[in-house]
């Protein structure tokens, strides 16, 4: 809606995971040779964590792309399924077409059969297990024997774990300590610090065809102290930013339209930020009530 406005090529903070538009910080650079490191070694658990919001599923999604075709890659979005149903999910992302009434064991031997047949083809089969926190205790279990699948030389199938600060706790507990145990590699994704922060705006506006100057000085800093530098409430903040100052005819994203966000953001960035006064609130939103196209600010 308001890329023409700002001579924009596409939108710079959409809240949908975009590799391109992949900030490389000092957190993602951990995490990502973490990764490296321990693909290239082959064995054991990978886990990364990180509270909601701090990129995790970009990361995920950048490291698939830097794949190369040596590396065959599962990817299981939904961890919230029983045994069964996780075997099933596994077997469709390997290839193997399956049935739903097929016994849970048969399932296990064709991901073990077609697992082997890749490691044959010198592909090197990757799970990547999205919100992990969320996987039931007995799809766990189930996940461990996977892990088991190896040849004479080597395991069949790694596995990263990519889950919230609760996917610790989780594997912490007394009869999770086998798969536990297993994670040998690990990193944390935390909050951005200012610096990051502030160098995370240049380059999301940059790659979207923006100057360095929409937005000030006052409102980069802001937007990382109302954020708390993380990532996803920072790109909420920053899109209704720019959508107030498209509504008012602005060119530059300053103070007051950085405020006003997040006085209507304040479910997604806590009650600890301090409030507007209404009118400050109420003079943006007004401005926006009609706009080219008939739409309201804040969809």
């Amino acid at each position: 809606m308001y890329l023409e406005h700002f001579q924009l090529q596409q939108k710079p903070f959409s809240l949908t995971p975009d590799r391109d538009m992949f900030y490389l910080g000092d957190a993602q650079q951990k995490a990502l040779n973490t990764l490296a490191i321990a693909l290239q070694q082959g064995e054991g658990f990978i886990k990364i964590s990180g509270e909601v919001g701090t990129g995790k599923t970009t990361l995920c999604r950048k490291l698939i792309a830097m794949l190369g075709e040596s590396y065959h890659v599962a990817h299981i979005n939904n961890s919230f399924v029983n045994p069964c149903e996780f075997k099933l999910l596994l077997a469709h992302e390997l290839g193997i077409a399956l049935n739903h009434d097929v016994p849970s064991y048969r399932i296990l031997l064709h991901i073990q059969k077609q697992l082997v047949h890749l490691a044959r083809e010198n592909k090197k089969v990757v799970l990547i297990i999205d919100e992990a926190q969320a996987m039931p205790r007995d799809t766990l279990e189930a996940l461990r024997l996977i892990s088991n699948l190896e040849t004479g030389k080597r395991k069949l199938i790694q596995i990263i774990l990519l889950g919230q600060p609760e996917l610790d706790e989780l594997l912490a507990r007394q009869d999770m300590r086998q798969l536990n145990q297993r994670i040998a590699y690990q990193s944390e994704l935390r909050p951005m610090d200012k610096v990051d922060a502030m160098s995370y705006l240049a380059t999301r506006v940059r790659i979207a065809g923006g100057t360095e100057d929409l937005f000030t000085e006052k409102a980069k800093s802001l937007l990382f102290q109302f954020s708390s530098g993380n990532p996803r409430i920072l790109n909420i903040l920053a899109d209704k930013a720019l959508m107030c100052a498209f509504s008012k005819g602005v060119k530059q994203v300053d103070k007051a339209e950085v405020e006003a966000a997040a006085e209507d953001s304040k479910a997604a960035i806590g009650s600890k930020e301090r409030s507007l006064p209404n009118w400050a609130v109420a003079a943006c939103l007004a401005a926006a009530v009609i706009i080219p196209g008939g739409f309201g600010l804040w969809m």
